[in-house]
This record gives structure tokens, C-alpha cells and sequence, in this order.
């Protein structure tokens, strides 16, 4: 019989703006119970490469105070991105990272029931808080906040390819057309888009990368939206942005200005539509 942890399924903080930012794949912990089936050569690195590595530098205690909510499980371990039901590889409790490396002994990854376990004790709670903070008034605009390799990773549509610096998504186009109407809309998203662009200089960019900006490419953001009705999205203007992991792998000191740009977003978010 598997043991059961006494860690927490998420973090939350209260903010003082209408602005929550959910990171889905910024925790550290390794519940208990997945830890004797671990693969033998599962590496602490492998654990953090399959993560949104520097999300809690980029992304936690900005000045603009919004509410925060940060899932506690590391990602290659309990993924709250995915919907309970997606028992993929590639799903809420993961085979493989996205780097293809087997995490568990067994090519099935874990036994059903500890699987069950996992989902039920970490992920679900997870997404019912998240799932209420969205259907709060307090809350008028949501941003699913992640890191991304500087290289698309062997699982990526993009395997091989440079990536930007900066990336939003909105479950539309490259041209920053929505996916839905109660996305956040191509405007929003061009405003964005020139707080990164007229900040970008106080960064060291000595390195390869594809372009400061882009829309919906490599990823649209679609599977923090899919986990909604359209509905429960109607009017928070969701949207996902990705920061490339390479602006501080290259250089650590680019930290606080990528956290300026991140605080500058966040108050322009919240002001959007007033």
C-alpha cells in the first residue's frame, strides 16, 4: 500500500488587484506516494527540466499583488493543465516528460489505483479552487503563467526550432486572432505585446532566439482553456504567456527585469476594458 503524503495540492494568495495568475507548473514537491515506483534512472534533472523552471522568480510576489494561485505537485509527477479524465502519456499524471523520459518503472507509468490516488488527493482539488477563483467576482482577468525551453523539445511540434522570448495564447492564430470571442482578443494581446517590445531592452539578449514576440506558436494555450466552459471564461479575458527559460539559463541577472515586464502586464491586464 502506497504512502500518503501530507503536502498540500496547491498554494494560494489573495491579491489586492482583479488579476489571478494560475502556474500550473511551478511546483517542487514529489508526493509520497509515487516514490517507490520512480525508474531508477529518473533524475532530480529530469524533474526539473519537465518543469516551468524560474516560474516562482518570474512570476511570484510582484509588486502589482495579484491572487496566485501556484499547484504545489512538480509537474512530471501531477500535471493540473490536463483534464482529470486524460490518462495519456503525456496526461494529468505522466509517463514520460516532455523530454520523453520514463519517470516510473513501468512503461504504463503507474499502477491504476496510486494513479487514482494522485489525480483525486492533488489535481482535482487544484482545479475545483481554480474553478472557483475564475467563477469569483473578485476576479475580472485570468493569465495562465508558464517557462518554456528556448528549443522546441522532441514532444513539440516545433522540435528543433528557436523560440521566442515572449509568448502569448489565446487558443487562436499566429496573428493573434482568439480562438473564441470570450478569449482574450487580438487587441489585448497587441497591447501586451508593446510593453514587451518597448521593455526588452533592459535585457542582456546575447543568445539565439527566434523573435521577442509571438502569437499562438508553439503553443496556443488551449489546455489551460479546454479545462473551462465557455461560459465560465465569458468576460475574464483569459489568455496564457510563456517566457523563455533561456533569458535567465543565459544570463541570471535578467531575472528582475523579466519581472518588471511580468508586474507591467499584470496592471495593464487589470486596467484592459475599464
Amino acid at each position: 500500500m502506497s504512502q500518503v503524503s501530507e503536502i498540500p495540492a496547491f498554494y494560494y494568495v489573495e491579491g489586492r488587484i482583479p488579476v489571478l495568475l494560475e502556474l500550473p507548473h511551478g511546483g517542487h514537491l514529489t508526493p509520497d506516494e509515487v516514490k517507490s515506483y520512480l525508474h531508477p534512472k529518473f533524475t532530480p534533472g529530469d524533474r526539473r527540466e519537465d518543469s516551468d523552471e524560474f516560474s516562482e522568480e518570474l512570476y511570484l510576489d510582484l509588486p502589482a499583488a495579484p491572487h496566485v494561485l501556484r499547484f504545489a505537485i512538480w509537474r512530471a509527477h501531477a500535471d493540473p493543465n490536463r483534464p482529470c479524465e486524460d490518462l495519456a502519456a503525456d496526461g494529468a499524471v505522466k509517463i514520460v516528460t516532455s523530454q520523453g523520459i520514463k519517470i516510473y518503472q513501468s512503461d504504463r507509468g503507474l499502477p491504476p489505483r496510486v494513479r487514482a490516488e494522485v489525480i483525486e488527493r492533488y489535481i482535482r482539488p487544484h482545479q475545483l479552487r481554480l474553478g472557483e477563483l475564475v467563477a469569483s467576482p473578485a476576479i475580472e482577468k485570468v493569465m495562465f503563467c508558464h517557462t518554456m525551453p528556448g528549443i522546441g523539445t522532441g514532444a513539440s511540434t516545433d522540435k528543433g526550432e528557436l523560440r521566442p522570448l515572449f509568448m502569448f495564447g489565446n487558443g487562436g492564430d499566429d496573428k493573434g486572432n482568439p480562438g473564441d470571442e470570450c478569449y482574450a482578443g487580438r487587441a489585448l494581446l497587441l497591447s501586451l505585446s508593446e510593453i514587451v517590445e518597448t521593455s526588452v531592452e533592459d535585457l542582456d539578449m546575447d543568445f539565439n532566439f527566434c523573435d521577442v514576440i509571438r502569437f499562438n506558436h508553439p503553443y496556443t494555450g488551449i489546455n489551460s482553456l479546454d479545462r473551462f466552459s465557455i461560459d465560465e471564461l465569458r468576460g475574464k479575458h483569459p489568455l496564457t504567456v510563456e517566457i523563455n527559460r533561456d533569458l535567465i539559463l543565459h544570463n541570471p541577472e535578467n531575472i528582475a527585469p523579466t519581472r518588471a515586464i511580468v508586474n507591467r502586464l499584470v496592471l495593464a491586464l487589470a486596467q484592459w476594458g475599464r
